[in-house]
């Protein structure tokens, strides 16, 4: 898990494996105060994207880290530009694969607009922005890449694309990050978003639909559902979080009216069950662990690490 201590000038970066702190080699100002997000690994190799605030404007400042389990993770110095700058709009999801790493989120292309985006790189310290047709918005189809994973053999993001009113859920896949190919994935409603995604034997996504239930595709094909209750609408459904846990259930991250729950479903979004939090919480984040899960809770008085033991 990752995130951030207090640290002399306020904060400071943190990551931990099995309870154990990581090793941390910052190299500049802005990574040294950074809060770890979007962990992300395949074997011992391991990708993380820090973010200080700072500057005349106070704007999140993105820092990139990459390494081992043994050796500890090393912030690799990047151009502003590259995820900064005029044309930033978010990155939003990790991926590793044997080969490289893989960053995705928005981007505002010189060709199409604000949409969809990959950042790529081989040896963890040197990255590129992937401008790649298929990412690319058009004038009637707005893409956005909100999460990803490494299914093997390619990476693959998931998103949606709006069209007028209309939100389709879509995913894409590349074998190196650089040349992508769309999927429009089937949709279990008029409109759906795909918010997580998680690759272990096929990949599993989860997100929401317009009327606001959990949505759950699977892959090989793609196939979509949805489950669970129905939210009102004044109280607006995220998908924060999701692992495929050791029994095959997906135990999903929500925020519902900006509070954080879990969720326990099949892979089809059957079988719903809330299951009840170790306490009150602001957010919440969960990894899978063995046959049960390990959840970071954060309150306003600092954070908390849980072993959760799953219903049997």
């Amino acid at each position: 898990m990752t995130g951030s201590v207090p640290g002399p000038s306020g904060r400071a970066p943190a990551a931990w494996l099995n309870g154990a702190a990581i090793p941390l080699f910052p190299a500049t100002g802005y990574g040294r105060q950074a809060e770890l997000t979007l962990p992300a690994a395949s074997g011992p190799r391991l990708l993380a994207l820090g973010s200080a605030y700072g500057g005349a404007h106070a704007n999140p400042r993105p820092t990139i880290w990459t390494g081992s389990v043994t050796d500890g993770l090393t912030e690799h110095e990047q151009p502003v530009e590259l995820l900064g700058g005029e044309r930033a709009v978010t990155t939003s999801g990790t991926a590793v694969s044997p080969a490289g790493y893989l960053l995705t989120g928005q981007w505002d292309h010189r060709s199409g607009g604000v949409g969809a985006a990959a950042w790529a790189s081989t040896d963890g310290a040197s990255w590129a922005l992937r401008e790649h047709p298929a990412l690319l918005s058009t004038a009637g189809d707005q893409t956005r890449a909100l999460a990803a994973a490494f299914d093997g053999q390619d990476y693959v993001a998931v998103g949606d694309a709006r069209s007028g009113l209309s939100v389709h859920p879509v995913a894409w896949t590349s074998r190196d990050g650089s040349a992508w190919q769309r999927v429009d994935l089937p949709s279990p409603s008029a409109s759906a978003t795909a918010w997580q995604i998680s690759c272990t034997s096929g990949c599993t996504a989860a997100g929401t639909t317009a009327e606001q239930r959990l949505a759950c595709w699977t892959d090989p094909p793609w196939k979509a559902f949805a489950g669970g209750p129905v939210i009102p609408p004044s109280q607006l459904l995220e998908v924060t979080g999701l692992t495929v846990d050791a029994s095959g259930h997906l135990d999903v991250a929500v925020k519902v009216d900006g509070r954080p729950r879990l969720w326990r479903v099949g892979r089809h979004c059957e079988d719903f069950a809330e299951l009840p939090l170790p306490e009150p919480a602001e957010s919440l984040a969960l990894i899978a662990d063995g046959p049960d899960l390990l959840l970071a809770t954060t309150t306003g008085s600092g954070s908390k690490v849980w072993r959760y033991p799953l219903p049997r």
